[in-house]
This record gives structure tokens, C-alpha cells and sequence, in this order.
């Protein structure tokens, strides 16, 4: 009886070990605090779709933010991780970085989201944001892929890229200012939208 039980018990194990492995990698690195709850939210509507560890923490060295959200995706930047990975719960996470916002108060939250696979990081990092903001900064992020990918074709680029970093305007309501890094050569790009090319200096 035992021997079965036991061996039952491995074969469960191995096979959450087995869902485990297929899923994505994710990381969550918070400048400053969160509440016991909010901790847990994210990290409890993160866990279904990830491998993830508990948030870790760091200290906040900008003074003109309440905290800062650092979320890095092992995963390529593209519409399959919103319709595929994420589904419903983008939505979810949208609501909980604007509950941690709300919260902060005056001094508000910024986030950073990150998705990176062996090729490219892609970051798109916020200031500290309205409600409707953030809920606009979140929607857009969700959209932009296409957008992204174009952006990303070689004939576009004079080197290829290991990093593109977007932040959120407030004036204009949409993610600009992409800079990228050159693999090879360690320049800085930016993208030029009227020439539709990343271009240096």
C-alpha cells in the first residue's frame, strides 16, 4: 500500500515537474515595497502562467517614485504571449499595477516589463503614471507587437540589436523614444519613425 502511495506521488510530482519545465520563465524585482497583499497577488496570478520565484526586493533610488515594478519575461515579444500565455490575466495584471499605483498615492508606482529571449531584450519601462494612463501604457504594449516586429526587421537596422528600450509619453499617450543597443558594435540607435530606421547619434 505504501509502495503504491509512494509511487503515485512521484509520478504527480514528476508530472508537475513536466507542466513546470513547458512554461516560461518569469522574474519580478521590486524597487521599494509592496504590501504582504499585493506581494502575493502578483505573485499568485503571475505563478499559473510562469515559473517564478517569490519577488525579490531592492532598494528605491529614485525619490520621485513610490515604487518601481520590474517584471522580465522569458519570453519572445510577440501576440502568441498575450493570446496564448497570459490570456485573461494581462487584464488582471493591468489592475493590479494600477491598484499598487493607487495606493502609492501622491508618489505613485512606475513599472518596467521586460521580454527577452536569446535573441533581444525589449523593455518598456513607464514613469509613474495616471490611472487611465497606465490602463492606456498597458493596452498599447499588448498591441504594439506588429508594430515592434517591423521595427525589428534587418533591412530596418544597420547591426543587429541586443536591447530596445521604449518609455511611455504622457502628452502624446504612446510608447516612444525606442532606443536600441548594437550587438555587436555597442552603439546607440534610435528609431527614426519618419524614416521607418534606427540611426545613431
Amino acid at each position: 500500500m505504501n509502495r503504491v502511495h509512494k509511487i503515485l506521488g512521484s509520478d504527480i510530482s514528476s508530472r508537475i515537474d513536466v507542466l513546470e519545465t513547458g512554461r516560461p520563465v518569469a522574474e519580478i524585482l521590486v524597487e521599494g515595497e509592496l504590501s504582504p497583499f499585493e506581494h502575493e497577488a502578483l505573485y499568485k496570478l503571475l505563478k499559473k502562467h510562469f515559473r517564478l520565484e517569490q519577488p525579490g526586493y531592492s532598494e528605491l533610488l529614485d525619490e520621485t517614485i513610490g515604487t518601481r515594478v520590474n517584471i522580465t519575461f522569458h519570453h519572445p515579444y510577440d501576440r502568441r504571449f498575450f493570446m496564448g500565455v497570459l490570456q485573461g490575466d494581462w487584464r488582471g495584471l493591468k489592475d493590479l499595477l494600477k491598484q499598487i499605483r493607487y495606493r502609492r498615492g501622491r508618489l505613485g508606482a512606475a513599472f518596467t516589463l521586460t521580454f527577452t529571449d536569446e535573441k533581444i531584450r525589449i523593455v518598456f519601462s513607464s514613469g509613474v503614471l495616471g490611472d487611465e494612463e497606465l490602463g492606456s501604457a498597458m493596452d498599447q504594449i499588448a498591441h504594439l507587437t506588429g508594430v515592434v516586429g517591423q521595427m525589428m526587421r534587418p533591412e530596418t537596422m544597420v547591426e543587429p540589436l541586443s536591447q530596445v528600450e521604449a518609455s511611455f509619453d504622457r502628452k502624446t499617450d504612446r510608447w516612444q523614444g525606442f532606443r536600441g543597443l548594437g550587438l555587436t558594435d555597442k552603439k546607440e540607435y534610435f528609431f527614426d519613425e519618419s524614416l521607418f530606421r534606427w540611426k545613431t547619434g
